[in-house]
């Protein structure tokens, strides 16, 4: 109800709508993809995309190895909502989509939810490195996705429970504490 959201310094009520639009990508947990060929939905973001930048930012999204696996490779059709694709892959895609858009604030909103362990754990590492050159907003109930965070803030009940590292957390928020013990014995489980 008070308070300003600012971009490097500016408020955002004094920007346009392409200017934030422009300095924003956003990360669903069920980005949309279209009928049409990976090189084409990367392309939606920038036409004149070439294909070194298109195929690093597969890699940095741990994407590139999977299509190289396809008989038409990035010219491979995925189907409207990207229906030939796991949810993980499509995750992957529009990760891959962020990196080429290049731009200086980034929310993943749910955006690993549908990767497994191990490629959850390589586009954290993505993140990561997003993140030195970038501001990078990550929502997740996968605790394990922001505990490299610089700052986490802990949500109970629509409302601001605490903030902190995740060490910090740990120490001083029980409900925070509570749920990392339970995911990790869940991953233990699963292993």
């Amino acid at each position: 109800n008070n308070g300003t959201i600012k971009i490097d310094g500016i408020n955002i009520n004094e920007l346009d709508e392409d200017s934030i639009r422009g300095n924003i990508t956003i990360i669903g947990q069920n980005p949309y993809i279209f009928n049409m060929s990976i090189k084409d939905n990367l392309k939606l973001v920038k036409d004149n995309l070439t294909d070194e930048e298109m195929i690093e930012a597969c890699k940095i999204a741990c994407l590139d190895d999977f299509i190289n696996t396809l008989p038409d490779k990035y010219d491979t059709i995925v189907g409207e909502g990207g229906v030939n694709l796991s949810g993980g892959q499509r995750q992957r895609l529009a990760i891959a989509r962020a990196l080429i858009q290049n731009t200086k604030i980034i929310l993943f909103d749910e955006a690993t939810s549908a990767l497994d362990n191990e490629n959850q754990f390589k586009i954290q590492q993505t993140i990561s490195e997003l993140a030195k050159s970038r501001t990078v907003v990550v929502v997740a109930h996968r605790l394990s996705t922001i505990v490299n965070c610089d700052k986490i803030v802990f949500v109970k009940d629509g409302k601001v429970s605490d903030y902190g590292t995740h060490i910090e957390l740990m120490k001083a928020c029980p409900e925070y504490k509570e749920l990392y013990k339970i995911e990790e014995q869940n991953s233990r489980q699963k292993k």
